[in-house]
This record gives structure tokens, C-alpha cells and sequence, in this order.
């Protein structure tokens, strides 16, 4: 019991360690002035390779903690046991959706086609013959693609370069959108770690090319510089590692959650155009 309580007093103050912690950092830098090391180009590069080698084994160590602790979210867990009880009610007609799926993609293709064409004035079925109705100074008349006036023709080229996320039946029913695109279900863990981890190693170099061409002297020339020193290191790269904490955790019950919430709700329609029944726990109950 009381390990309960102290779990839920650290899950509420969490935000407040971690303020507490770089206010720490912060006084502590009062002890320094920061000078010049006076270290050569190659010092500064390998002193800088391990401090952002360092860094980056944090953040990446503690994001990968987030993810893990996302996934034990209990609004998580029912997302995912939910798209798993829809994939098996649809398994014993799974044949269909790719069929269902070449629909749903043509379908959101045309919307997006259509939306394009409304804002030069062009039917999205004079698009699809190829022959469209203008009105001229001579009246109404039937011209091909190539004679619109420039700005029809731009906005038909563009129309016709559309490319949206194509909905497949294995993204559905795998681990693994936006209003414009309506088939993109989000990040994967996978696309997520690499995105982040290219941003951290980044971040890091940075810093570790920072902390290599300068270094702190005590203003007394206190022997224990370096420490202080290397110490306001460790911590601004454990607030940094928190923050990818925070971010991966925050990744999976908020946009991972939801992408697998879209994935459902396309195996739902897919149930409901095939003649389905709504038997198992509804989308709204995870939502």
C-alpha cells in the first residue's frame, strides 16, 4: 500500500523533480565561470564525440522507457485488445478487404481530386473525360486540357499529381491521418524511433562540441572543477533524456493510440459495407 502511494506521489510530482533538478544545475554554475579550454581541434572532437555519444545512450535509454511505459497505459491496452477482437470478427471474410480497400483509396482520391478542381471552377467530370466547359466572351464552349486558361490548367496538373497514402488490408490488421489524407494512420514505433534519434544524435553532437571547446574554472581555483563541471553535464543530459521520456510516453498513448483507433474505425466500415453485425465492445468506449 504504501509503495502505491509513493509510486502515485512520484507519477504526480515527476514535473517538479525535474524543475528541482535544473534549478540545482543552474546554482551550481553560480561556483564557474565558463572560459576556453584551450584544447586542440582533435581534443574538442573526441571530448565532444563521448559527451554526445553519452547523451544520446541517455535519451535513447529513457525514450525507449517511455514507449515501454506507454504501452502499459490501460487505455492502450484496450485500444489494442479492441483492434485485435475486430481483426478476428472480420478474419472469416479478411479475402474482401483488398477489394474494399481499392474502393475506400478511389474514393478518397476523387474527394481530394474534386476539392482541387472546385477552386478553379472545374467539374471533376470534365477531369475525368479530359473535355472541359468554359465560358468565354463568345459564350459557352468544349475545349481539351492543354487550351485552359493558365490558371484552370495549373490547378488541373496539380489535380492530377495527387498522391495519398494508399489504405492496404495489412496496415489494418498489423502493428505497424490527416484531414487531406485520410489514410495515413500515423507513425509507427519504428518511423517514430528513427525520427527522434536522428533529432537526439543532432542535439548531442551539439552539445558535445560545446562542452568540448569550453570547460569551467572555480573562481577560488577549487580542484574540483572538472567535477562540478562534468556534473552540470550529467544533469543537463538527464533533462534532456527526461524530456524524450515524456515524448515517447506520450507518443503512444496520444498518436500511436489514436493510430491504431483509425485502424479499427476502417475495419469497422469495412464489418458494417459487408454486411457485419456490432457484437464485440464499441469504438467509442476507447476513445
Amino acid at each position: 500500500m504504501n509503495f502505491e502511494k509513493t509510486k502515485d506521489f512520484l507519477k504526480v510530482n515527476f514535473f517538479f523533480f525535474v524543475v528541482a533538478i535544473a534549478c540545482v544545475v543552474y546554482v551550481i554554475r553560480g561556483f564557474v565561470t565558463i572560459v576556453e579550454t584551450g584544447k586542440t581541434i582533435g581534443e574538442i572532437i573526441a571530448d565532444g564525440f563521448v559527451s554526445a555519444l553519452f547523451g544520446f545512450f541517455i535519451s535513447k535509454l529513457l525514450s525507449l522507457q517511455g514507449l515501454a511505459k506507454g504501452e502499459q497505459d490501460p487505455n492502450v491496452i484496450k485500444t489494442n485488445n479492441l483492434h485485435a477482437k475486430t481483426v478476428e470478427k472480420i478474419s472469416h471474410k479478411i479475402y474482401q478487404l483488398d477489394e474494399w480497400c481499392e474502393m475506400k483509396n478511389r474514393e478518397a482520391l476523387k474527394t481530394a481530386q474534386s476539392k482541387k478542381l472546385a477552386t478553379a471552377g472545374v467539374a471533376y467530370e470534365d477531369f475525368v473525360k479530359g473535355v472541359y466547359r468554359i465560358i468565354t466572351t463568345d459564350g459557352e464552349k468544349f475545349v481539351i486540357e492543354r487550351e485552359l486558361p493558365k490558371e484552370k490548367l495549373k490547378v488541373v496538373k496539380k489535380a492530377r499529381k495527387i498522391s495519398l497514402t494508399p489504405l492496404t488490408s495489412s496496415a489494418l490488421t498489423s502493428d505497424g491521418g490527416n484531414i487531406v489524407d485520410p489514410y495515413y494512420l500515423g507513425m509507427e514505433k519504428k518511423e517514430y524511433t528513427i525520427k527522434r534519434d536522428g533529432k537526439q544524435l543532432i542535439s548531442k553532437i551539439m552539445c558535445g562540441v560545446l562542452f568540448g571547446f569550453y570547460g569551467v574554472k572555480l573562481i577560488a581555483d577549487f580542484n574540483v572543477s572538472n567535477l562540478i563541471w562534468t556534473a552540470i553535464q550529467v544533469a543537463l543530459f538527464l533533462i534532456m533524456g527526461v524530456i524524450s521520456y515524456l515524448q515517447a510516453y506520450f507518443f503512444i498513448v496520444d498518436e500511436y493510440r489514436h493510430r491504431i483507433i483509425k485502424k479499427i474505425d476502417n475495419l469497422e466500415k469495412f464489418d458494417n459495407q459487408t454486411g457485419g453485425n456490432n457484437d464485440i465492445q464499441k469504438l467509442d468506449e476507447v476513445l
